[in-house]
C-alpha cells in the first residue's frame, strides 16, 4: 500500500498522466473539478453529473462562494446559505453517541431511488494494483443488503455523496470494524488525492440515525492533513501508526495504514467502539486514498448545552462535523464568511476539542493500556 501515501498534497499535479490513460476526461463531464481519475471516479461523477441535470439537488452547489482564508494554515471557507436553510433538521438527541435504529424516522430506505447511484461492494484482500477491488452495479438492488452510494442531496462540495452500509439492515449511525471497511476501500478507490470520506458519529453532527459515510471532492488540502504529528507507542499497533496531531486547535490522533485495509478497520473500529461506549462524540476523516484515518473526539455541541461556548461563536451558526472539523468551514451568514479570519478559525475549531488532560486519557483508553473510560 506505498502507493497509497500521498506526502505533499499541495505538490499534486492533476495533469500528470499515466502511459496507460488513454482516455479524455472532458468527454465524460468532469467540468474541471475531477481532473484526474480512476474507474470509480468516472462512474461517480458522471452518475452524480446526471441526478445534478436532473434537478434532484436542493440548490446549485457550484455557486456557492468558496475561498482559502489567508494565514499558514489555510482554512477553506465557504458561504452557503443554501445549505444553511434546506438540510434536513436533526430528528433525534444529541446528548447520547448509541441511540437505537427508528424506523419511524429519516432513514435511507426512505430516500428516492433516483438518488442512489450504484452499489458499491469491496473485495477485501486484493492488494494487487491490478486487480480491481470493487464491483459496481447501477441497481441498488443488489445482494440482500446492498452498500449503496447514493447523492446528498444538500451538498457541500462537487461530487458530494453518501456510502451506506448494508443499508437495508437499518444500522444505526456507529462505527465498528466491518463497517468503516467499505469506507477505507471507497477512499482507495479514487485516483484523485482531492476525494475524502468523513463520518459524524451522533452528537458529533450527524443529523440522521442510519449509517452513512459521507465524500466529496474538496480542491485543496484540508488543515487537519498539514498538521505535523508524533508518533504514539511505535511497534504496537501491528503494521499501522498511530499518530498524535499536533499544532491543530482541535486534538486529534491519525492512523496510518500498514500492510492491509482490514488491520487498519480493526485498528481504528475497535477505538470508536470504545468511544462510543463512553459516550463520547466523534468525527472520522479518511484521506490520501484510505492511508491515513483522522479520528477526532469532540465537545462541541455538549460545551453548547452547558453555556460554554461564547455567544459570538454560536451565532455564525457553524456547525464542526467532520469537514468542517478538519478546516473547511460552511458559513451560513455573508457577514461571517467576508470577515472570517485564520484567528477566528482558530477559535471557533478549538471550542470544539477536549482539554490536554481529557485527550492523554483517551488516549490511554483508546490506544494504550487504559482500562478506565475518560469523561468528556
Amino acid at each position: 500500500f506505498q502507493d497509497l501515501v500521498v506526502p505533499d498534497i499541495d505538490g499534486y499535479e492533476s495533469s500528470e498522466n499515466t502511459e496507460d490513460d488513454d482516455d479524455d476526461d472532458d468527454s465524460w463531464g468532469l467540468s474541471g473539478y475531477v481532473t484526474d481519475a480512476s474507474e470509480f471516479d468516472r462512474i461517480l461523477i458522471s452518475a452524480w453529473e446526471d441526478r445534478f441535470a436532473g434537478g434532484l439537488f436542493r440548490y446549485d452547489v457550484t455557486a456557492v462562494s468558496t475561498k482559502v482564508i489567508a494565514g499558514n494554515k489555510q482554512y477553506v471557507a465557504q458561504f452557503n446559505i443554501g445549505r444553511a436553510t434546506n438540510k434536513r433538521p436533526t430528528e433525534f438527541s444529541i446528548d447520547k453517541v448509541c441511540q437505537d435504529f427508528d424506523a419511524n424516522k429519516f432513514n435511507f430506505t426512505k430516500a428516492d431511488l433516483k438518488e442512489v447511484l450504484f452499489s458499491f461492494t469491496a473485495l477485501a484482500g486484493q492488494a494487487d494494483e491490478n486487480v480491481s477491488r470493487s464491483i459496481f452495479e447501477p441497481s441498488a438492488c443488489v445482494g440482500e443488503s446492498p452498500t449503496v452510494v447514493l447523492i446528498n442531496v444538500s451538498p457541500i462540495e462537487y461530487g458530494h455523496v453518501l456510502l451506506c452500509p448494508r443499508v437495508t439492515d437499518k444500522l444505526p449511525q456507529q462505527i465498528t470494524p466491518d463497517v468503516l471497511l467499505p469506507a477505507l476501500y471507497m477512499a482507495s478507490e479514487s485516483r484523485n488525492p482531492y476525494f475524502r470520506v468523513g463520518y459524524n458519529s451522533l452528537g458529533a453532527y450527524a443529523t440522521i440515525n442510519h449509517l452513512h459515510f459521507q465524500a466529496y471532492y474538496l480542491m485543496e488540502a484540508f488543515p487537519i492533513e498539514r498538521a505535523p504529528t508524533v508518533e504514539i507507542a511505535p511497534g504496537t499497533h501491528g503494521d499501522c501508526t498511530v499518530y498524535r496531531v499536533n499544532g491543530y486547535p482541535v486534538r486529534c490522533l491519525c492512523f496510518e495504514v500498514g500492510d492491509s485495509f482490514e488491520e487498519l478497520a480493526t485498528l481504528v473500529g475497535d477505538c470508536c467502539v470504545k468511544l462510543q461506549g463512553a459516550n463520547i462524540p466523534f468525527n472520522i476523516l479518511i484521506a490520501d486514498h484510505g492511508a491515513r484515518v483522522f479520528l477526532i473526539p469532540q465537545v462541541f455541541s455538549r460545551r453548547i448545552a452547558h453555556n460554554k461556548i461564547p455567544e459570538s461563536i454560536i451565532a455564525t451558526g457553524v456547525n464542526p462535523a467532520v469537514f468542517e472539523i478538519s478546516g473547511h468551514l460552511l458559513y451560513k451568514q455573508e457577514s461571517d464568511y467576508d470577515g472570517c479570519t485564520e484567528s477566528s478559525a482558530e477559535e471557533l475549531l478549538a471550542c470544539a476539542s477536549l482539554t490536554e488532560t481529557q485527550f492523554l486519557a483517551l488516549v490511554k483508553f483508546t490506544v494504550g493500556e487504559g482500562k478506565n473510560s475518560p469523561s468528556a
